[in-house]
């Protein structure tokens, strides 16, 4: 009979901990105590446990790289997101590459995956508006087995995803309008794309918001960036679809798809003469650092970025172990940090 070696989810299974938890405790990370630490290696000498130094016991082949793909890291969102990739990578004993599309096209994202393919990475995390642009491409390369969705999944029954509450970002963020006594409340969005196909729950959380308070949602009250999936899409497009919006449509409360989106409208409502919020408040996503820093201070839904990106890393490496599994959904929990650009920011805090 073949001889079977101990192996982390054996130790896992022994403890009655997880299996992260054990390959925590073997590195030395610093979130297991020392009792923990010293119940795992008696388990391991118990069991007779031999690291395998060819795939980090997660696979008996392979480059032991994983990849993460996107469009645009220059996005200060992907710092913090970025750092717990790298230190879920370091901690399971894999390498990250970090892919950044030139210039946002099928054939990019394509030439991409091909080239990394080639290096044999046993993984991959994609960004989920990569998906939106090219999932077929996916499909032919078999890619779901070591695929990640990062964010709004497309389509949502074929990936892993990892994610941010959306729907309850986007009602908390119109509930917390409503509240502060805002009768007509926009959405300022990323791409009709996304709303077409159902796919975003930023979007249903808004809806879901405005007919609780029964507020009838208005086609006029949804504003559309053009520019998805392109560089020039965020702040400057954001300020200009305000400044042409603020020439005909009454609102007086905002709220937009991302932080940078929240930017680009800010600065044209008070070009306009607006007082922000006063006559418009307006509501971002992400919490972006800057977001403390502007004038006014934006009121943000804010969510654990770190957290997302070390679990978007160990569901990959799940993935990786046992490509059986049905496809599963991550929730990372939201919260609302309220700020000066909301009418109830003069005392700020988070809820």
């Amino acid at each position: 009979m073949k001889k079977r070696y101990a192996t982390l989810k054996d130790i896992a299974k022994a403890l009655g901990v997880s299996v992260t938890t054990v390959h925590k405790a073997l590195n030395g990370h610093p979130d297991v105590s020392e009792e923990t630490r010293k119940r795992v290696l008696e388990v391991t000498e118990k069991l007779g446990y031999i690291k395998n130094e060819t795939a980090s016991n997660l696979r008996t082949s392979g480059s032991n790289t994983i990849a993460f793909i996107s469009s645009n890291i220059s996005n200060p969102f992907y710092e913090q997101v970025i750092k717990g990739m790298n230190q879920a990578a370091e901690d399971f004993g894999y390498m990250l590459l970090i892919t950044n599309l030139i210039n946002d096209s099928r054939d990019d994202l394509v030439r991409s995956i091909e080239i990394l393919m080639k290096k044999r990475i046993d993984g991959l995390i994609i960004a989920a508006n990569m998906l939106a642009l090219n999932h077929q491409d996916l499909r032919k390369y078999k890619i779901r087995e070591f695929c990640v969705a990062f964010g709004t999944v497309f389509p949502p029954e074929e990936f892993d995803v990892v994610s941010p509450n959306n729907f309850k970002g986007g009602y908390i963020a119109t509930k917390h309008l409503i509240e502060s006594g805002c009768k007509k409340i926009a959405m300022l969005h990323s791409s009709n794309f996304e709303i077409e196909k159902n796919l975003n729950e930023r979007f249903k959380g808004y809806l879901r918001a405005l007919q609780d308070h029964n507020i009838e949602f208005s086609q006029e009250l949804l504003f559309i960036q053009k520019q998805f999936m392109s560089k020039s899409y965020g702040t400057q497009s954001a300020y200009e679809i305000l400044k042409e919006k603020l020439k005909t449509t009454q609102f007086d409360g905002l709220f937009c798809y991302n932080d940078e989106t929240a930017y680009g409208a800010i600065e044209a409502i008070k070009e306009s003469g607006l007082r922000i919020p006063e006559d418009i408040a307006v509501v971002g996503y992400d919490n972006l650092e800057f977001s403390r820093m502007i004038s006014p201070q934006l009121t943000s839904i804010t969510f654990d970025k770190y957290k997302l990106g070390y679990k978007a890393v160990e569901m990959l490496l799940e993935r990786i172990n046992h490509p059986e599994l049905n496809p599963r959904i991550e929730l990372i929990d939201v919260k609302i940090v309220v700020r000066e650009s909301s009418k109830g920011g003069i005392k700020g805090g988070i809820r």
